[in-house]
């Protein structure tokens, strides 16, 4: 058979099986998406579907191995957002179908009578008190940061889209591609070179696939710290200040949603510049302008941590109560997607920090949730001890690994607790945390991540040693 004949009979196929799927979903639209508040489902699928050929539209602009990384991603992420997530869909109650209902009404069931239509435009600090819908006063505690700005956000995407589920769930699974291209951007601004092998395990990583293609915070979330991560690798390897903006936005956006996240981010860089290889003109930005600010914001973002002062089972207590809490609104997932490891006030903190690193565990499987997970964790163990015995002292010095390092060691200490009391929240919040620990571990796991690194390292002492003379000629006397 010619090749031409073996395309031709591809294409046929293809095209075939394609026509069966749409009429197979056609006939069973009504059964799966039963939860959908939507009285025409099939023209709603129908809408997903026209988004993802604009969404890939927009891909084919790009050029050269950009849109064919882009395009087999997109591809990918079609069969996970309007094939497999429509099981999924079907199984669960989700969190995701009351958000779609506020882009029908305006009104979400957490703010009673409030009308998220005349009040569309992110801010930084709650508007609302949560159940009752009051508005908060000057300093009053008692909102919701993220969820009010998450309706104000999907309000915006349907305005494009139109109130159509699979379309505005297909428009965030395009942000958290997004979020993908840009840490990928990161890793080819570190290493001075493009490789499609860094982008496939970001894309596919399933963990990283699946939660960043839900109709929820954790798409545009990925995102944000995608722009983030993409601005910290130019400051950290090119020491632009034109790195300002990328990391300002991805910080802005996370704290929009997660105010946590962008003060672990903040830290993580600030950190990272001035205990690792930086330019004393760095550093000085950081002591100078970044620390203040980081301080300023995190002093009630965590104020869990200070609270009380440094008694550690106040704060163990404070974060296991968080944890409860997050645990019992799993967000754009489902409480029963995931078990529960122990009861909180049996875990010490060591053993959940653990936990947000490496389980769920083989031994923690109760569904298929946990069971893929319990899968990606047991490698991530394993290429942990690889890491741990190949790494040297030298290497934390490196700002491009001391950054991942410190992010995910403070997403591991602050999240633990949320993925023992409930695996199926703390695996889809893990996605905040798995771009920073791939890539920390393939650095060090990988023979030519070290090359790398050796070359850097090398590159700094060559530095410091063509600047002795001009430092001894300074102080030499005239």
């Amino acid at each position: 058979m010619t090749d031409e004949a073996s395309n031709l009979y591809m294409r046929v196929f293809f095209v075939l099986g394609f026509a069966w799927f749409a009429s197979w979903v056609g006939l069973n639209m009504q059964s799966l998406g039963f939860r959908i508040e939507q009285p025409n489902l099939a023209l709603d699928y129908t809408m997903g579907v026209l988004w993802w050929f604009v969404f890939a539209a927009v891909i084919l602009s790009f050029r050269g191995e950009s849109r064919r990384l882009l395009m087999i991603a997109w591809t990918v992420k079609f069969i996970v957002v309007l094939v497999l997530m429509l099981f999924y869909e079907q199984r669960y109650g989700l969190d995701a179908y009351t958000y779609f209902g506020a882009t029908r009404t305006g009104q979400h069931w957490m703010y009673a009578g409030v009308d998220f239509r005349d009040d569309m435009i992110p801010v930084f600090r709650p508007v609302y008190h949560t159940i009752s819908g009051y508005p908060l006063l000057e300093g009053e505690e008692g909102g919701s940061l993220g969820t009010e700005n998450f309706l104000r956000f999907i309000l915006i995407v349907s305005m494009l889209t139109g109130p159509f589920y699979h379309a505005i769930k297909v428009a965030f699974a395009f942000m958290g591609l997004l979020g993908v291209w840009f840490f990928y951007r990161a890793v080819v601004v570190g290493i001075g070179q493009p490789n499609s092998t860094i982008f496939y395990l970001l894309a596919f990583f399933p963990s990283i696939l699946f939660w960043s293609s839900i109709l929820g915070k954790d798409p545009l979330q990925f995102l944000f710290l995608g722009l983030y991560s993409y601005g910290t690798a130019i400051w950290l390897v090119e020491r632009r200040l034109g790195a300002s903006p990328w990391i300002v936005v991805g910080l802005a956006g996370a704290y929009m949603l997660r105010p946590w996240i962008s003060v672990m981010g903040g830290a993580a860089l600030i950190f990272a510049t001035l205990l690792g290889r930086c330019r004393a003109w760095q550093v000085g930005i950081m002591f100078v302008f970044a620390l203040p600010i980081l301080v300023y914001v995190g002093q009630k973002t965590l104020s869990v941590f200070v609270m009380g002062g440094p008694d550690i089972d106040l704060v163990l207590n404070s974060m296991q109560t968080i944890s409860s809490g997050y645990a019992s609104d799993a967000g754009s997932g489902d409480k029963d997607v995931g078990g529960s490891a122990a009861d909180s006030a049996d875990v010490s903190w060591p053993v959940a920090f653990f936990a947000g690193l490496f389980r769920p565990l083989p031994f923690d499987i109760t569904n298929p949730f946990t069971a893929l997970a319990a899968v990606e964790n047991t490698v991530v163990l394993l290429l942990a001890v690889v890491a741990l015995f190949r790494c040297r002292l030298g290497y934390l010095r490196d700002p491009l690994i001391l950054w991942p390092l410190l992010y995910t060691l403070m997403w591991a200490g602050t999240h633990g607790f949320i993925v023992l009391v409930n695996f199926g929240s703390g695996v889809r919040y893990k996605l905040q945390m798995w771009p920073f620990f791939l890539l920390f571990l393939a650095c060090l796991t990988h023979k030519e991540g070290r090359r790398f690194l050796d070359s850097r390292q090398e590159a700094w002492n060559g530095r410091r040693e063509s600047l002795k003379p001009n430092r001894l000629r300074a102080h030499s006397p005239a």
